[in-house]
Formats: C-alpha cells, structure tokens, sequence
C-alpha cells in the first residue's frame, strides 16, 4: 500500500517539479538584463560562405575561386567604428593529421560601423586558398574586428566545407525548398554509388538561400565561377539587389544556365533587367494544353519507363492547371518533344530554360523518367546508364524490377551510374557550362597536358583542373602562361657581370681624370677639367644603363599583357590583366578598382617579402575594391594578376556577314574565323574597326588565318594562337583582334613612369551548340536487391 502512495506521489509531483523549473527556465530569459552584470563587448553571429544556404551548417567553398561571405557581430556596450580583417586558412597535416603548415589567403578588409545592441551582417571577398591535394576537404574563414579606439575582437574559426573538382553550385531562389525535395536527393545530384563505394565524385550541391531580406548571393560575376546552376521559382521581383541581378545576367553570357520555373517565375523576372534574358515575355496565364503536356511525358520517357499511362491519366485528371503564355522572342526555341511546353533560349554562352509549366507538380515530378527529363534536358547533362555494381560486398542477386517474385525484395543501391558510352561517373565540363578563357582555355594542343591540368573528355577545349575544376582564379592557365612568357622577354633584366662592372669602370676613371686633364692641357685651358667632371659622370651614367641593359627604366616601370573577353550582342566584357612591376628601389603599391566587378592578387607562391605589411584585398572603402601593399622589393620583377567587368559602351554584332562595333575602342589587326561542323576553318582579315563602324567580313577557307607580323609585344603569335584552327570549337565563329593600350577601370598607385601595354579582344560572334538532349538508356528502378528468406 505505501509502495503505491509513493509511486502515486512521484507520478504527481515530478512532473510538477520539472514543469517549475521549467517555468524558472523560461522567466529567466524574459526578465529584463541586469545593466550592472558583467559582459562581453560583442557578441559574434553566423559567418556565412556565398551562395549561403539557409541550414548554415551547410556553408561551401570551391578551391581557387573568389567569394563573398559575411560575418555578422553585435556590440553590447557602445557605438564602434573599426575595420573588419578576415581571412581563409587551412591546416596542411602529415599521415599523423599533425599540423605540419597552414595556407593562408590574401587578408580581407573592409570598414565595420556598430550600432550598441544591433547584429549586423559584413560582407566581404577573398580568394579560398587552392590545396595540396584533393583529400582536404575543409578551410576555416575567421575575422577580426579592429576598432578605431583599440582593442581587438577575434570571432574564431568557422569550419567551411571544401568542394570537389566536379562539383558545382546549384541555387534555388524560393520560399518553398520543401517542393523541390526530390531534386536535393536526385542521383544527378550525387552518382548512384553502393554504399560500400567512394562517393567522392558529386556533381551539385543544392543550395536553398534564406529568402528573409537581402539573398546572400554575390553582387559581381567574379564570386559566381563555382555555380553552375539558379533556378528562380517563386520570389517576387524585388527579391535581388541591382547589382545581383546584374551579376547574374555576367554570368548567364558567360555560360550559367538560368531555370525561370513556371507562371510565377516568369511574370516576376519580366519585372527585373534579366527580363531581356527571357525566351518568352509573358502576357498572362492559360490553361495547360494537355495534348502537349503528353507529348512530353510521352516523348521524354525512359525506354523502359512503365509509368506513362498513369501519369498521363494523373494530369488529364484536373483541368485547371495553368501556363504561362506571351510572345516568343525570335532568337528562342521550343525543346524538343515538350509540347512547346519548355522553351529555351542561348544567351551568349549560357542558356536561360523557360518553362511554362511549375516543374514540381505531382504529375511531372511522380513520374518514373523525372530525373532523366531533368538531367538530360532542363540541365542539358549527358544521358546515363545504370549498372549493377560488381564488388559491392552486399549478398544476394540482382535481377529487373519487371521479374517480380514472392520474396523480400528492396531496391537495389549498388547501382553505378555512367554517362552513356562512357565510364565517367561525373565531368566538370558536364556540370557546368560557364567558361572564362583566359582560366579554362586549352591553347596548348586539344590533347595534350599543360602543368598539370588535362583537357575535358566531354570538352576537349577545356582544361580541368583536379583541384579548382572549372573557371577556378589560375596563374598558370594557358593564357596566363603566355601572357607570362611574353612579359618575361619585354620587360626582361639582365644584371651586368663582374667583369663588365670592371671594364665599365676602368674605362670611365681614364676618361675622367688622364684623357680629361691631357685634353685640357693640351688646349691650354687646365681650368675646365674641372667643369667637364660633371658631364664626363652624366655621360657615364648614361652609358653604363645602355650597357647593363636596364631597358625598362631606373625609377618604375609596368608592363602589361590584358585579354578582353565579350560576346556578340553585350555591351560588358571581362578582363583579365598580368602586369609585370618593376622598381629600381623597394616600393609599396596599391591597385584601385572603379567599380565593385574587380579582384586583383599576387601570384600564388609569390609572398611579401623585406619586411613589408602582407597584402590586403580591401572591399566598401572607395568606389571599388582595391589590393593594397603588393610589394616590390628593389631591382626586381613581381607580377600582378587582376581581373575585372567592364562596360564597353556598346557591343560587337555579327549579322549578314557584317561586323559592327558599336563599342568606345578601337580594334586593331583584326581576324574572323569560323570553324564549320566538317572542321573546315574560315577566316578573313578585317583589319582596323574604329567604333561605330560596320565592316564586311568575306570568309573564305584557309589552313592558318593571315595575321599580320611584327605586332608589338608579341601580339602576332597571342592573336595567331587565338585564331588557330586548335581553339576554335566546330560550329563557332570568332572575332580577335587588339587594342593599342590599356582598358579603364583599375590604377596602380605610385604610377609608372613607362608604361607598355597591349590589349587581346576576343569576341565570341557565335558559339557551338551543345550537344542534343538525350534521355537515360535506362532507369534505377529497374534493378532490385532479392534477398532470400531463410525458413
């Protein structure tokens, strides 16, 4: 009996005390905070990697790309001004995992304004350190805020995930992530692999950012290289910045794939600039044309796919589904076998892919063949084949979903998924279209291998690269390379030997002091041998500089190799520059943007050295970002790698066999080539285009394009070799030519008294086309893992 009171008690009065304390708990956090109890001076918040998802767990970096992060702080006690110091850092370790070095970025800095008791969010952009080897898999970003009236505040280490060569960005711009469930766990996301196998080959990572004020999403195209993919669903047309919305149209011309999914997508990017991107401009909704919508189930349907017939009764099943409708603009397409459901349009290299229909409703997304519809024709990726994994150490046997039996079965995930006649698993080239030339560009041969880096098999005119992948910052890309070799010859110093110095100075002692007093004394006029000292030292001088072949001047001197990339039609270009610095004395100089689209760095294993402050990438202090303390120590050569977007002031368009340039720069010594889908090349020489002039263009067939010869700074053989026949895809057309001096847009400071510069214009008149959309040779489902009952 009393064991049952006891139990009773126990059963009333724990929950009861739990519940109070509970209730302590929660009046603790409401009371007000007491002023007079000690506390910290800030407080810091998430520090977030760009595009950032809303689980921030999930922050990603991709080696040896630029990107825009944000750290947030609070101040607790006053108003601060300071600066804010960031920096990406990873730990090198031996076979132990002890620490045995530590790769370091450029500092990052910009100016930081607290308000007491708010937590503000700083963005700013470095460059992640490219690693030794493909198994670190992780960097730490890290800030220090330096106010104005002292003191140092360290916010500590933030892990970042490091991702694969192959792997990509794929952001979705929505505020229902839960609709795209079946994307984020799609094999086209990530190979089908057994889960014994390596999964170190994935090809996306989905990003959903948080749609609460502004989208952490970079403002320039320079910090957009690692995605691949932004599908915009349902945000409304204020959601992006001017400046994101401009960065994306960069990144569309240079190779981005833009998904507008569905009505509501459509009719808010028609409110935005990217509305000029769009294949169709919408007017309104009608209802879904249902004989369409089967087509493209039909069409698009995996061979094997036994699902057709119920998802074509699914969809027929409610009449109100809606489209968008409008007018086509004339350069788009309808995809094929979609019912002019899926529209499509080439936006200089990149695509945008209209569709208009919601790709997340039931009737599409249950479907058997979803992910084969997605993969090979909204993203444009290779079809696959699915084959039954032979060292998977899982027990059973493997058979085709169609052979049903009575025993246990469970799908079968020792799977291995391949592009179709291949044994790739993943491609960076497949994964991502956009290109920067002057980093992905293969100059050398389509076959061969440049310091280190192997051409793509699915884009032999790519270079990958097995740490940074694709578009990754390089300085030893090919261009770079070459634009290297050149400046290494133009700007070139030979330091004189001791017996030269000997000679040299042997030769100028008996020309002061006997040759002089002789000279004199036999005019009769010894008093001016003194006089004549200073200009026998002038002369000497002057000699001993020829003689040494100090042929790019005592004081300063840059020397500067740039290319300009654009397309037909864009009135903005991207620029890269190497400049070759050279001081007679040590000097500090600083490089300063015009605008937020730059980024500038020494070359990687090239530190400061002599005792001078480490560079700093500086960001929100002027106009522009700029590079401060790049160091030039005495008698040496440095060079600088800086790129940019620029406004041209108009575009290059190629129509009817006319070149018109409508920019503010004039070309020079300029070719067209065309090379036809039998790999005949076609060029003509153009010439001089001044701006606003039309030229015609005679294309005619010819081995090696006419260049003319003795351009300066070896800009013959940088325009040949952008011109051969070895460059140039099939099914394209190119404009490349030069501008006699540099582009606006970026200074160096203190400015060089010589100052040589030559620009290489490459405009893309017409790109290949990719590859036709092509469905999977066959479906996951059909392989089943039977594992036998024991009785």
């Amino acid at each position: 009996m009393q064991r049952s009171v006891l139990f009773v008690l126990a059963f009333v009065l724990v929950p009861l005390i739990v519940g109070c304390d509970g209730c302590r708990q929660q009046a603790d956090k409401e009371k007000p905070e007491d002023e007079n109890a000690p506390r910290a001076a800030y407080t810091p918040g998430p520090t977030l990697a760009f595009p950032a998802d809303r689980n921030t767990a999930f922050s990603a970096a991709k080696p040896g790309h630029w990107i825009t992060a944000s750290q947030a702080i609070r101040s607790n006690k006053d108003d601060v001004r300071g600066e804010l110091r960031s920096i990406a850092s990873m730990r090198i370790t031996d076979e132990g995992f002890k620490q045995i070095a530590e790769l370091k970025s450029d500092i990052s800095s910009r100016p930081a304004t607290l308000v007491k008791g708010q937590m503000r969010d700083f963005d700013f952009r470095l460059r992640v350190p490219t690693p030794m080897s493909v198994s670190q898999s992780k960097m730490n970003l890290s800030s220090q805020l330096v106010p104005r009236n002292g003191g140092l505040f360290d916010t500590g280490q933030q892990p970042i995930n490091l991702m694969r060569s192959t792997e990509f960005f794929f952001v979705v711009l929505t505020t229902r992530p839960e609709r795209f469930a079946k994307w984020q766990t799609a094999d086209w996301v990530r190979p089908v692999r057994n889960e014994f196998a390596d999964k170190s080959q994935p090809n996306y990572r989905i990003v959903f950012p948080a749609t609460d004020g502004v989208l952490p999403l970079p403002e320039t195209m320079l910090d957009l290289t690692s995605t691949a993919v932004v599908v915009w669903d349902d945000l409304s047309e204020d959601a992006l910045t001017p400046l994101q919305q401009t960065a994306l149209i960069d990144w569309v011309h240079f190779g981005g794939r833009l998904i507008v999914n569905g009505p509501s997508a459509s009719e808010a990017v028609a409110k935005t600039k990217l509305q000029s991107l769009l294949a169709l401009k919408p007017s309104g909704n009608v209802e879904m044309d249902h004989d369409g919508a089967e087509e493209m189930l039909r069409g698009w349907a995996v061979k094997s796919d036994r699902s057709i017939d119920k998802q074509v009764e699914l969809m027929r099943s409610e009449s109100s589904r809606i489209a968008i409708d409008g007018q086509m603009q004339r350069d788009a397409q309808a995809l094929p076998d979609t019912g002019s459901l899926i529209l499509q349009r080439r936006v200089g290299r990149g695509h945008v892919v209209q569709p208009r229909i919601d790709l997340t409703e039931a009737w599409i997304d249950t479907w058997d063949s979803y992910q084969s519809f997605i993969n090979g024709l909204i993203l444009r990726r290779p079809a696959r084949t699915y084959a039954a994994s032979k060292d998977t150490g899982i027990e059973g046997t493997f058979q085709d979903f169609s052979q049903t039996t009575d025993e246990d079965e469970t799908p079968f995930t020792g799977l291995v998924q391949t592009f179709e006649g291949t044994d790739l698993e993943s491609d960076a080239a497949a994964n991502s279209q956009f290109r920067l030339t002057s980093r992905d560009a293969a100059l050398r041969g389509a076959d061969a291998t440049y310091g280190g880096k192997m051409t793509s098999p699915y884009d032999r005119f790519t270079r990958v690269d097995p740490l940074t992948g694709i578009s990754g910052w390089k300085d030893n890309s090919d261009t770079i390379q070459l634009f290297r070799d050149t400046l290494s010859k133009e700007a070139g110093i030979e330091i004189p030997g001791s017996k030269m110095v000997i000679r040299s100075l042997a030769i100028y002692l008996a020309i002061l002091v006997p040759l002089n007093y002789l000279f004199f004394r036999i005019i009769g006029r010894l008093e001016y041998a003194w006089l004549a000292v200073p200009v026998i030292a002038v002369g000497g001088a002057i000699w001993a500089a020829r003689q040494a072949q100090l042929d790019i001047g005592f004081a300063r001197s840059n020397t500067e190799l740039a290319l300009l990339e654009t397309h037909q039609g864009y009135n903005r270009g991207h620029v890269s520059r190497l400049i070759a610095v050279y001081n007679s004395l040590s000097s500090r100089y600083n490089v300063q943007f015009k605008t937020v689209d730059g980024a500038a760095a020494t070359l990687e294993g090239e530190p400061n050295s002599d005792g001078f402050l480490p560079t700093a990438f500086q960001t929100s202090y002027d106009e522009g970002p700029s590079l401060s303390n790049f160091a030039v120590p005495s008698n040496r050569l440095r060079f600088l790698h800086a790129e940019q977007i620029l406004d041209l002031g108009g575009e290059f368009t190629w129509s009817g066999g006319k070149i018109t340039n409508d920019t503010d720069h004039e070309l020079l010594d300029a070719v067209v080539v065309s090379k036809n889908e039998s790999g005949e090349l076609l060029a003509a020489l153009v010439g001089q285009i001044e701006p606003g002039e039309q030229v015609n263009v005679n294309l005619r067939s010819m081995a090696t394009p006419e260049i003319p010869s003795a351009l300066p700074m070896n800009m013959s053989q940088l325009i040949r070799q952008f011109a051969s026949s070895e460059a140039i895809p099939s099914g394209s057309t190119r404009l490349v030519g030069r501008i006699d001096g540099d582009l606006p847009g970026m200074e160096i400071a203190p400015s060089a008294s010589q100052h040589a510069v030559q620009t290489l214009v490459l405009v893309h008149l017409q790109h290949a086309d990719l590859p036709e959309p092509a469905r999977d040779a066959n479906l996951a489902t059909e392989f089943v893992r039977v594992r036998r009952s024991v009785d």
